[in-house]
């Protein structure tokens, strides 16, 4: 009886998802495109902590070849230069900050950064993928990267995968003057107007077969894709969800009885 009726509510579930599923809308792509567009990468790389940066150095021997991994502060400590501030700060500002205090002590300056460790910066793949989790963003990752590394299972629905960029802040947390009614049952604000969560969905399957990549976006920091499950894979997840709770009572009493006729045989 209890399979009857979870076999029934899969039905209508599988139902449900055929016709929820909703259309493309070519508009969604808009939010999530860099303005203006740049060949190699949509953004420049501003280092935060825990990002590790490489030093180099013709004039200045003592950082020469240098790693200095940025401290909580924001900080990091050269010789003889002493502690620069470089949170928030691109790789060309790190250096330019490195000639202005370098000028004290030579005639000659000059400075290259290059980070060699993206730590600070994440976007995140959840769902049906064989690698969910946070990713380091190094400003030049696309959607098709993403996907590429976190690999998605067979039970994925890859016509389906949404890419979601929310609305600032994206991390840190904040605190609302006046809760919604909305936030008490759902655990979500409402979004403010202008700052409100940007979705797009993306056909992962038609942009592999046809080389499109009009829907490769570039990827921002903290930006989520979730990869969902195939409908036939969702009811099946959904049965194993309702015949969990089950499963442990009709083995707790199939065990004794085996054990009942087997010591009735002997």
């Amino acid at each position: 009886m209890i399979e009857r009726k979870a076999l029934l509510i899969a039905f209508l579930l599988l139902i449900s998802i055929f016709f929820t599923c909703g259309c493309y809308n070519p508009k969604e792509v808009k939010a999530f495109l860099q303005q203006p567009r740049r060949p190699v990468a949509g953004v420049e790389y501003r280092v935060y902590p825990p990002d590790v940066i490489r030093i180099n150095s013709i004039h200045i021997s003592e950082i020469r070849g240098i790693q200095q991994q940025v401290r909580p502060d924001g900080k990091i400590n050269l010789p003889l230069l002493g502690e620069i501030f470089v949170a928030g700060k691109t790789p060309r500002q790190i250096e330019w900050a490195i000639e202005d205090i370098a000028r004290k002590y030579y005639e000659k300056v000059d400075a290259t950064v290059e980070v060699i460790g993206f730590n600070s910066q994440r976007f995140y793949v959840f769902g049906q993928v064989s690698r969910p989790g946070p990713f380091s963003w190094t400003g030049h990752d696309t959607l098709l990267d993403a996907l590429a590394k976190a690999q998605p299972t067979n039970l994925a629905w890859p016509e389906r995968i949404m890419v979601i960029r929310g609305s600032k802040p994206t991390e840190g947390g904040y605190v609302t003057s006046q809760p919604s009614k909305e936030y008490k049952i759902t655990g979500i604000h409402r979004a403010l107007k202008g700052n409100e969560p940007c979705k797009m969905t993306v056909n992962l399957l038609a942009m592999i077969r046809s080389g499109d990549m009009s829907n490769n976006i570039l990827l921002m920091p903290n930006d989520v894709i979730y990869v969902p499950p195939n409908p036939f894979a969702a009811v099946g997840l959904a049965l194993q969800n309702i015949l969990f709770p089950v499963r442990p009572v009709l083995e707790a009493v199939r065990v004794p009885a085996s054990i009942e006729s087997a010591t009735s045989a002997k």
